[in-house]
């Protein structure tokens, strides 16, 4: 996957002052801010309504339909623990475009504007020490601290919790 996480970004190109430029999106859930690589995102939509699927985590919100196909609908708030006071409804969808193969929608609170940011302005220097496993930097943006998540590492850890309550629901009505 090309995106900030791996620091090989198709869309970077020489800033100004030498060092590559990134474009980011801006996003919030609850009062934490984040922000997700541009090149990821096919498209930001109003949120849709779902069709819940049994025996998955309380993250995943279901599956709707988006210009004729069928895409997971994923929390990102609920998943990463963070309180929110947004009515579903009136919730975003994010939708990621991941290796070209993988579509997938993320639910969050707002959506703010895409930024324009240089290579100086990435810290990856906490990553795995106080970030946490679903974080891979910080972006120092206009005086606030933007978490970016490392959504690669959060499908995967997604993909393991919804296996996991699909084989406990095999498991006990095999009982």
């Amino acid at each position: 996957m090309t995106s900030l996480n791996s620091k090989s970004n198709e869309a970077q190109r020489p800033s100004g002052d030498g060092s590559k430029s990134y474009k980011i999106i801006i996003f919030e859930l609850g009062d934490q801010t984040f922000a997700v690589d541009v090149t990821l995102v096919r498209e930001i939509l109003k949120f849709q309504e779902t069709r819940p699927v049994p025996h998955t985590p309380p993250s995943f919100l279901g599956v709707c339909t988006i210009r004729g196909e069928v895409i997971p609908v994923i929390d990102l708030g609920t998943f990463l623990k963070i309180r929110s006071e947004v009515p579903l409804k009136e919730k975003k969808l994010i939708i990621l475009d991941l290796e070209g193969q993988l579509k997938v929608a993320l639910a969050v609170d707002s959506v703010r504007r895409i930024y324009e940011i240089t290579e100086d302005q990435l810290d990856f220097s906490l990553k795995e020490t106080f970030l946490g496993e679903h974080l891979a930097c910080i972006v120092k943006q206009e005086g606030e601290n933007v978490l970016l998540p490392d959504f690669e590492k959060i499908i995967k850890a997604f993909k393991l919790e919804n296996l996991e309550l699909s084989q406990k629901a095999f498991d006990e009505a095999a009982l």
